[in-house]
């Protein structure tokens, strides 16, 4: 409890430090004012363009930019996000305020406030990182069309009666758009989305809106072109009655689409956050502490009558491409926006069909396209969740959409948790099949283990089947039964089963499961294999394990990091080099949890670094040369491992010979160090031989450089083969440590 108080002190004075009182200060204020001016170039055609799509006074859009704006900016966890009512949310508050009016609105901007300040502080944020990418794109799609639906009276200036922005209701007025398809507002709307597409290639993206507002109304005014204006539109003041709940009609429904707003703000606020961690400018933002800000300023909006708002992509990319440098530039957004919806008398000669334009210009974006092909093309499952969720929204409406889309991906998920696969290889001399379980072997896995059994009784060559369980993630009862009982069916026909490599889990669930004789061994190394095989009159083909190895890293992990090994493919930036043990029990990529293309490994007998001589033909100095000053290394890591075969030899010897060349000629540079200080026993020549090693290596004259000037850092590691635990020497305590 004490250390959760200092923690959020400290995360209290943070914020107050490098957040808010930066707002008070001189610095950056000229930046931050003309962030400020480009912000609401775009925030103000934007929130005028949401008034539109939701059916609401344009003023409510408004007081939601100027509200939302300080609040999100004063308490949100982003320095450069900005907060607004987001267009991708308009469809969605369009239906609740078609039902419920503006007290529905009012209500669900409230719940959504609640929401997003409880999901802050129960740390719910992080979690936005699991909803399935298909049901995402889907939403967003979903929502682009049903927003282009919406528009297409406005694109079009005619009057359709329609029950909702269906695809069935758009079929139905099709007659009404064909006749007006060469109208004034047609040519406006177009020619609004074709500026905010093009002009953005050669002018700043919000002088790119602003001129997409002063061209067409510009247009509108010289050539007297009759298109309705925003001042057309019936303006009435929003009465709101908060107290009354029992007068909405249907509050549980209320209620869903209360979730379905609070979801949709939270996940288009961590997204807009998110493209300003990678525009790297500024701290990365806490998804937590965004959330209570959004919260705080949606119950704010709420209470001064306006929308639901949220963190804005646009906007945000905007403050941020505009060179803003604290929060003082959305909060100045916002005021701005605050004095101009008192003095708003000009933003009615803005024509209706250019905030249609900008409407049906986000929609399609929305749709994306480029993001949907390529799903398609990677994961037909997430593809088939996207299209049923899609087709769901688009003809029948956002909530029905939503549930059925995640129930299908909770479907598919399921499916794919219960499915199983049998990689079958046999080994050269086919007399061993040798099977790699992957996925989770269930009741679904009959067929497949069926298969695998009927493959070995029929080849009668057959008289080995090693069922592999190193990519096995989960066993039940049933899986386990199923394979026992397979077991016992070759065992009929002569064919013995090995399960090879089970982990803990997995051997619990089969001792628990075999009530009988076992008719399988279970092994653990291949050496154990080579073993079985041997004793019953087989051959072991070492060269044939290496190709089940390769097959498997082929079809399973090159084929799902292709883009890694693509990039690796240009060139490589390990960030550490490690000179380490030969020894086979010792797998650096694997005890460090390392990909591909992070550690630069040298391997020999002892982990020695040989000291540094100017005729020194040791490969190892080649390498560590290459690896500090070509691939630019500044962490070098020298392992040792508890059970050494070469410290053991150097210490048993002594100054004897073992009565080969090259070993004996290698090892003096081990007994070498053991001059210096001599170890008691062979299990601390280890740490004596390993700080033997980080001297040598200090010989370098680079090395030795580097590493007195901080440019460099130099750690000795032990491997303990007993319990895989990593020890670490300390300077301090002068001695070795557990790093766990």
């Amino acid at each position: 409890m004490i250390n959760n108080k200092v923690d959020l002190q400290y995360k209290l004075n943070n914020y107050l430090t490098k957040e808010l009182l930066p707002i008070f200060k001189y610095k950056y204020l000229k930046t931050d004012i003309l962030a400020a001016f480009s912000l609401i170039c775009v925030a103000i055609p934007l929130s005028l363009a949401v008034s539109i799509a939701v059916g609401v006074p344009f003023k409510m859009a408004l007081i939601s930019a100027a509200v939302g704006g300080v609040l999100g900016a004063i308490f949100g966890g982003s320095r450069l996000g900005v907060t607004g009512p987001a267009i991708a949310m308009s469809v969605l508050l369009a239906s609740i305020y078609q039902g419920y009016g503006f007290s529905g609105i009012v209500f669900v901007g409230l719940i959504c406030g609640v929401l997003q300040i409880l999901s802050g502080i129960f740390k719910v944020g992080r979690l936005a990182k699991y909803v399935p990418v298909s049901l995402v794109l889907a939403f967003g799609s979903g929502i682009g069309v049903l927003l282009l639906f919406q528009a297409l009276p406005s694109v079009f200036n005619v009057s359709v009666t329609t029950s909702g922005a269906t695809v069935f209701n758009v079929i139905d007025n099709l007659g009404f758009y064909k006749e007006h398809l060469f109208s004034g507002s047609v040519g406006i709307v177009l020619l609004t989305m074709f500026i905010i597409a093009v002009l953005p290639r050669y002018i700043p993206r919000a002088y790119a809106f602003l001129c997409a507002v002063i061209i067409p109304v510009s247009l509108v005014f010289f050539l007297k072109l009759n298109v309705p204006l925003i001042n057309s539109l019936h303006e009435a003041n929003p009465s709101v009655d908060l107290l009354n709940i029992k007068s909405l009609p249907q509050v549980y429904k209320l209620m869903l689409f209360s979730f379905e707003v609070y979801v949709l703000a939270s996940l288009e606020t961590l997204l807009s956050t998110s493209a300003v961690d990678l525009m790297g400018k500024g701290e990365l933002h806490n998804p937590n502490h965004e959330l209570v800000g959004q919260g705080i300023a949606n119950i704010g909006v709420a209470m001064c009558g306006g929308i639901p708002v949220t963190g804005v992509v646009l906007r945000s990319s905007v403050n941020v491409m505009s060179g803003a440098k604290t929060r003082r530039s959305a909060i100045i957004h916002a005021l701005l926006i605050a004095l101009i919806m008192y003095e708003h008398q000009f933003l009615g000669y803005i024509p209706v069909a250019v905030l249609s334009g900008i409407l049906v210009a986000a929609a399609f974006k929305m749709m994306a396209v480029p993001q949907i092909i390529d799903l398609f093309k990677r994961n037909k499952s997430d593809f088939a969740v996207f299209i049923i969720t899609f087709l769901t929204i688009i003809s029948t409406d956002l909530l029905d959409g939503i549930q059925t889309g995640l129930l299908l991906a909770f479907i598919i998920v399921g499916f794919k948790m219960l499915r199983s696969k049998g990689e079958m290889k046999f080994w050269t001399n086919n007399n061993v099949l040798r099977v790699g379980l992957t996925g989770n072997l269930t009741f679904m896995s009959f067929d497949e283990l069926a298969e695998i059994k009927k493959i070995a009784v029929t080849d009668k060559n057959v008289h080995f089947v090693i069922f592999e369980f190193t990519s096995l993630q989960n066993l039940d009862s049933t899986g386990a039964k199923s394979l026992i009982d397979i077991t016992d069916e070759l065992k009929k026909h002569n064919v013995s089963s090995i399960f090879h490599s089970p982990n803990s889990e997995h051997l619990k669930v089969i001792k628990a499961n075999t009530f009988d004789e076992a008719n399988y061994k279970i092994t653990i190394t291949e050496y154990q294999i080579k073993d079985i095989l041997e004793e019953s009159g087989y051959s072991h083909s070492a060269s044939d394990v290496l190709r089940h190895g390769i097959t498997k890293y082929v079809t399973h992990y090159a084929k799902e990091n292709q883009e890694l090994i693509s990039t690796l493919a240009q060139g490589q930036k390990p960030h550490t080099l490690l000179i380490t043990c030969s020894d086979s029990r010792l797998n650096p990529n694997a005890f460090f949890s390392a990909n591909i293309g992070e550690i630069f490994i040298v391997r020999n007998v002892g982990n020695v670094v040989p000291p540094f001589m100017p005729d020194n033909i040791y490969s190892e100095i080649a390498a560590i040369e290459y690896a500090v000053s070509e691939l630019g290394v500044r962490n070098i890591v020298i392992c040792a491992h508890t059970e050494c075969g070469a410290v053991k030899a150097s210490y048993a010897s002594g100054d004897e010979n073992l009565g080969y060349v090259g070993l004996d000629n290698w090892l003096r540079l081990i007994k070498d160090g053991f001059k210096i200080r001599k170890p008691v026993d062979y299990h601390e020549g280890v740490s004596i031989n390993l700080l033997h090693q980080v001297e040598n290596l200090k010989t370098y004259p680079k090395i030795n450089a580097m590493f007195a000037t901080n440019q460099l850092t130099i750690h000795a590691w032990i491997y303990d083969v007993h319990s895989g635990n990593m020890l670490e020497w300390s300077e301090s305590s002068q001695d070795f440590i557990s790093i766990v």
